[in-house]
């Protein structure tokens, strides 16, 4: 639905007419396990001057797409028809923009772009149902809206620039991204850009819808002249993470090895990262909100370096406490962590007992008084 209409069994697509059985197939799947009254499709497909056949055209429809996705697809259910779909990338898409509401920033970030990686292109550009496909944009925009402001909160700036540039051409109009656009540019040093941005905006609303910016505009505009202390990111969080450890090991020539073995494990340990840092000397550490996304991380970079060989003998030291996340994460996660790693041998993740337990996805053995990952 996120894209051309597109119906698969397992790897084979399955070929759909155009015209009308197409915008009838969609606007079963947007209803999907709900009866859909035969009036309301008919309403939906031919608007307000229906055809006197439209009742037996609808059947007709109802008939092709019954032979092209298998007679259980469709039941009739009066007063119309219900379709009984499998999965649907709109539904993922909205359990995942979902679920992101009452997620910690850094989490909702990750939860929203993978929300927006399922689009293809314009939602149901090749279906005659522009109010729906306007809908779906709708949520689309929404979305990315969320994500940005998720960046923001989590003290993005410089990144964010290109990204909510690159949707204003499409979108003039939409002052939110005027806003977050403010914003990112004042993150990331550029004042005087900024607030050339809100000139551009100002002149784009005068000239085409003949008003003035909105108050929240006008606010981050007299923010960003003041240097409001508003507009820094979200002051130092303090939050129960479990932080790995961990240390490169590297030996032999040092200059050689170190700055590739310690790219290749910041690497692998950011993906589900809240931080990820470079300590002294040939040391990495990294915050994570989920145990055992920690202890997965931690294998992940130790399997990583084994590629530089005998140049690097990496361990990992993982602790669960509380943890400040502000310029840099400091806290009892990050000293205790620290400390674990010295129970570690070459290519051994050891953790402490709080890890352990939260990191119900992986197993361990005990030895002394900590934890090594077995699996």
């Amino acid at each position: 639905m996120l894209g051309p209409l597109e119906v698969r069994d397992g790897g084979r697509t399955i070929a759909i007419g155009r015209g009308k059985p197409r915008a009838l197939l969609a606007l079963l799947i947007l209803n999907a396990g709900r009866v859909v009254a035969a009036d309301r499709l008919i309403d939906e497909l031919w608007g307000d001057d229906p055809p006197a056949t439209a009742h037996t055209a609808l059947q007709v429809y109802v008939s092709k797409l019954r032979k092209a996705l298998g007679d259980g697809a469709i039941r009739t259910q009066p007063p119309g028809y219900v379709l009984d779909v499998g999965d649907v990338d709109l539904t993922r898409f909205e359990r995942l923009s979902a679920e992101a509401r009452d997620a910690e920033p850094a989490r909702a970030a990750e939860l929203l772009r993978e929300a927006l990686a399922l689009w293809r292109g314009n939602a149901l550009c090749d279906v005659e149902l522009p109010l729906e496909a306007s809908r779906l944009e709708e949520s689309r925009l929404a979305v990315v809206e969320r994500r940005i402001e998720a960046g923001l909160s989590t003290g993005g700036g410089a990144d964010l620039v290109g990204e909510v540039e690159g949707f204003l051409p499409e979108h003039p109009l939409r002052e939110s991204f005027r806003a977050q656009l403010m914003l990112a540019l004042y993150r990331a040093g550029r004042q005087a850009d900024a607030l050339e941005a809100y000139r551009a905006a100002r002149r784009t609303l005068v000239e085409e819808l003949g008003i003035e910016p909105s108050a929240r505009l006008q606010q981050v505009e007299h923010a960003i002249l003041k240097h409001d202390a508003a507009l820094a990111p979200d002051a130092a969080r303090t939050t129960t993470a479990t932080v790995v450890f961990l240390d490169v090991g590297v030996r032999g020539e040092v200059e050689a090895t170190a700055e590739p073995a310690l790219a290749a494990a910041v690497d692998a340990l950011r993906p589900k990262a809240l931080a990820v840092e470079r300590g002294l000397a040939d040391a990495v550490q990294a915050a994570f909100a989920d145990a055992d996304d920690a202890v997965a991380a931690a294998r992940a970079a130790c399997a990583r370096l084994a590629a530089f060989g005998d140049a690097v003998a990496p361990r990992a030291g993982l602790a669960t406490a509380e943890l400040t996340l502000g310029d840099r994460a400091s806290g009892p996660a990050a000293i205790l962590a620290a400390r674990r790693v010295r129970d570690a041998r070459r290519g051994e993740v050891a953790a402490g007992e709080r890890t352990a337990a939260a990191a119900t996805g992986h197993t361990f053995r005990r030895r002394g008084d900590c934890w090594i990952v077995t699996g």
